[in-house]
């Protein structure tokens, strides 16, 4: 019989929630909403331009792999973070006492699933503003939350079985950059101009969507239904998981999200890649050691080394190969004046995933002392990978990037490289440092300046003149 007396999760929750003053409630409100309408504008600009484009041909294969990849991103994050996760303070009413576990924790699982479907909303807003509106806009909002759903309650089960299929993901991302990357495979190149012309009799947007049953009418509401109802059906099944996750699944996750929040509070994101790499070196398990002495010099030595890093973290390349896709796309998407720009930003992104090494030496004086090599060596060692990845990464944009000139992929290459080495090379946060007051942005530290200084401003200043150019 079930004691009268026994402590619910209502009560639970209303014991642990935290007494907010109302003007502490109003300005958290205040910046929400100006996030949401920063965002709101741009989903807008982007559909207006999406609803007022005609799509070419191969667009809506174009859309598919753009939404596959966006499912298994949204999959990965998920997994990374749990999804559902809780701290120190509910973490002893959830595995210490008799309440109900579910209880505790459907709440949080209801807000992901809110999440899941808010993202897979917003996302047929980036698609249709690529390649233009190839299936109706309600049936692909439709699609998109109910999708976003499937994929987080999918993590959720996931999460309860004890699965991370993390690798098989990335092996899902690595296909739809191909897909997207190789147009031989739907019979057609993009122009000068930006435009998908035919060279091959395989069928064109307009037949892939109707093969897909999304191009509007019967079809696409048919089709809307049964991914509402297949999103149901797994909420219902990761409501379900969600009252028997165990203490270690809950954990990790409370973990990242708090650093997480700490990084992006304090502007430092080394924080957050510290407790990521830690959690790739855990997943690792163990390597097998090599000396670094030998007939080799020590540069080469160095050099080879990192590019061992890089291998046992293959995330870092697909991150860089991604990556590759992204100037084409603003070209499919029209913006020609912004391509540069775009190539140079994200340049830098993916040159940035193969520093790893460079950042660890630049920011560990004990292991340069350990090293035993001069500093100017040590970071020339370690900026050969970055540089053979910036260089490939350009020389391949420029190459199937309309409105992008060989001028603007030397210049990427080079700025971005130039940006890694900054932010490597930065000195830490000083939070400490006086706090001046601009007027314009308010109460500003010091140190924050001095990181924006170091590595940010040089490429923004790279991104305008990528546009000028």
């Amino acid at each position: 019989m079930q004691d009268r007396h026994a402590v619910s999760a209502f009560a639970v929750a209303r014991r642990l929630a935290v007494p907010v003053p109302w003007r502490l409630r109003v300005t958290r409100l205040y910046a929400r909403l100006v996030n949401v309408s920063i965002i709101g504008a741009v989903g807008y600009g982007l559909v207006s331009a999406g609803l007022a484009k005609t799509p070419q041909a191969g667009s809506a294969w174009t859309a598919l792999w753009l939404s596959v990849v966006g499912a298994a991103v949204l999959m990965k994050v998920a997994l990374a973070f749990g999804p559902v996760f809780v701290g120190a303070d509910r973490m002893f009413w959830v595995v210490s006492t008799p309440v109900s576990r579910g209880g505790v924790l459907r709440p949080r699982l209801g807000l992901v699933l809110v999440g899941g479907a808010a993202v897979g909303a917003v996302w047929p807003a980036v698609v249709f503003g690529v390649v233009g509106a190839v299936v109706p806009p309600v049936v692909a909002v439709v699609l998109g939350a109910a999708a976003g759903v499937a994929v987080v309650a999918g993590a959720v089960v996931l999460q309860r079985v004890g699965v991370a299929p993390q690798g098989w993901l990335s092996g899902v991302v690595g296909l739809a950059v191909v897909a997207l990357l190789v147009p031989a495979g739907r019979g057609e190149v993009l122009g000068s101009d930006g435009v998908p012309s035919a060279v091959g009799g395989v069928p064109g947007g307009a037949d892939l969507g109707g093969a897909l049953g999304v191009s509007g009418g019967a079809g696409g509401l048919g089709a809307a239904v049964v991914a509402c109802g297949l999103a149901l059906g797994l909420a219902a099944v990761a409501v379900v998981s969600a009252g028997r996750l165990r203490r270690a699944d809950l954990a990790a996750g409370a973990a990242l999200a708090g650093v997480a929040r700490v990084s992006v509070s304090w502007f430092d994101l080394a924080l957050l890649g510290a407790v990521l790499a830690e959690r790739r070196a855990r997943a690792l398990g163990r390597v097998r050691s090599a000396r670094l002495t030998g007939p080799r010099s020590r540069v080469v030595a160095l050099a080879w080394t990192d590019v061992l890093r890089v291998r046992r973290a293959p995330h870092a390349v697909l991150v860089w190969a991604a990556l590759l896709p992204a100037p084409a796309l603003v070209a499919l998407g029209g913006e020609e004046n912004a391509v540069a720009a775009v190539q140079v930003v994200a340049a830098f992104f993916a040159t940035d995933r193969l520093a790893a090494g460079l950042k660890a030496v630049c920011r560990s004086r004990a292991l340069r002392r350990a090293l035993g090599v001069p500093d100017r060596q040590l970071r020339l060692a370690h900026l050969v990978v970055p540089a053979v990845g910036a260089v490939v990464w350009c020389a391949a944009t420029t190459a199937f990037t309309p409105h992008v000139s060989p001028l603007n992929g030397v210049i990427s290459a080079v700025g971005a490289l130039a940006v890694v080495y900054r932010i490597a090379t930065r000195p830490p946060v000083d939070y400490g440092a006086a706090i001046v007051d601009f007027g314009l942005f308010g109460p500003t530290p010091l140190g924050l300046i001095v990181q924006l200084s170091r590595g940010p401003a040089l490429l923004a200043v790279l991104a305008v003149v990528q546009v000028l150019v």
